[in-house]
């Protein structure tokens, strides 16, 4: 049986046929290729604009920290900008401030913003900078953050079992007077257990037979406080030397709270305040500085969150304000009292569960109790790690990172 050939017009048509699909195979190879580089040139522009971007919050980051002064005042007048807090940051307790940056002239088209956090309760000495930068040329977005610590308080020293009453001069009873001063205790209750450190502190004790040392008949007589007055027992300690008082030295102050100075207290309270922290917000404010020669009529502190309240030189001119006989703070509270024993004559308190310092002596104190506490100073006691200089900023290691705000 002869095989039919195909006619000459078959075989054209299907060496068309043949011809157009290796056509339209080429098309699509080449429009595949052409597809995949141009995705790539799209992946590679977008990683450019990301890095870009990612330097360009760099460059805010930097921009910032080389913003900051090194000096603790003029860092308070920098974080006075407010502006809102960056997302998971809500309370009163949060600063947030906006840190002025100059427009950088290699980036035209890039904003850069930066906010400045930090915990006013807790670590007021910790600066979390957040910032951003975003292109409008091309609609790119990088944020990095990192902490700095600086020098808004200095260190408090460490004092294992704080006096209850620490004085910078003597102290006498009125007549009359109902007072209760009672030591850290080792174990038990208040008032009651084995007294692990003094109740009376005093950095001045008049030498007065003038033999340049201070007998403990001296120091008994400038301490005058009845037993009764001490149901917790502990010792009435002060200086074995005679020491000089005038000018005053602010030798309470300074046992107390170290290099911790007026201005850096008068920030905090100022900060504080200004964010709405208040003796019922969560958590409650922690440090007053108080101006004002009023008497004091509010209850402040919890255990959790003790307070320290400051009543300042201002509010010392001409008589240290009192407290209310049903006040209880939980904290300390301090009196600049100047080492002039008349400012505080016949003062009287409510309770106070931490710690009393008085820059002068208590003559004819009236009334008051003060319970010493071993978190009584924590209002006031920040983390400086080992190494590190509080008097300056400087960056805390391994806190840099990049990521959502």
């Amino acid at each position: 049986m002869t095989a039919h050939s195909h006619s000459p017009a078959q075989n054209g048509a299907i060496t068309l046929l043949v011809a157009i699909g290796l056509v339209i195979l080429a098309s699509l190879t080449s429009f595949y290729s052409a597809r995949s580089a141009l995705m790539d040139q799209l992946a590679s522009q977008n990683h450019a604009h990301a890095n870009q971007a990612r330097l360009a919050a760099d460059t805010a980051l930097a921009s910032a920290q080389a913003a900051l002064p090194s000096t603790a005042n003029p860092i308070s007048a920098l974080l006075a900008t407010r502006a809102p807090c960056p997302a998971g940051v809500s309370g009163p307790q949060w600063q947030c401030s906006a840190v002025p940056l100059t427009p950088h002239p290699a980036l035209p088209q890039t904003q850069l913003s930066t906010i400045a956090v930090r915990d006013l309760v807790t670590s007021p000495h910790v600066l979390t900078l957040h910032a951003s930068a975003s292109s409008t040329a091309n609609n790119s977005k990088a944020h990095a953050r990192e902490s700095l610590f600086v020098p808004t308080v200095a260190p408090a020293p460490d004092l294992p079992a704080p006096a209850a009453l620490v004085l910078n001069g003597c102290v006498t009873e009125a007549a009359g007077a109902s007072l209760r001063v009672c030591p850290l205790v080792s174990q038990g209750n208040i008032c009651e257990g084995t007294a692990k450190g003094p109740a009376v502190l005093t950095h001045f004790v008049p030498d007065t037979n003038g033999n340049g040392s201070i007998s403990n008949a001296e120091k008994n007589a400038c301490l005058a406080l009845k037993t009764t007055s001490m149901p917790g027992g502990g010792s009435k300690t002060g200086p074995s030397a005679a020491l000089a008082r005038s000018p005053c030295n602010r030798a309470a102050w300074r046992s107390v709270l170290g290099d911790i100075t007026d201005e850096q207290l008068q920030a905090w309270s100022a900060a504080q305040e200004a964010n709405g922290l208040t003796a019922q917000t969560k958590p409650p404010r922690s440090v007053y500085w108080i101006d004002s020669p009023a008497d004091w009529q509010i209850s402040v502190g919890t255990p959790e969150t003790p307070a320290v309240v400051v009543f300042s030189a201002k509010a010392c001119a001409q008589r240290c304000p009192r407290m209310a006989t049903n006040v209880r703070i939980v904290g300390s509270v301090l009196l600049d009292s100047g080492c002039n024993d008349e400012k505080m004559r016949g003062w009287q308190g409510g309770t106070i569960e931490g710690q009393l310092v008085v820059e002068s002596g208590l003559p004819e104190w009236r009334f008051g109790t003060v319970l010493a506490r071993p978190e009584g100073r924590d209002a006031y006691i920040v983390n400086w790690p080992e190494g590190i200089d509080a008097r300056r900023v400087q960056r805390i290691n391994g806190s840099w990172s990049e990521g959502q705000p």
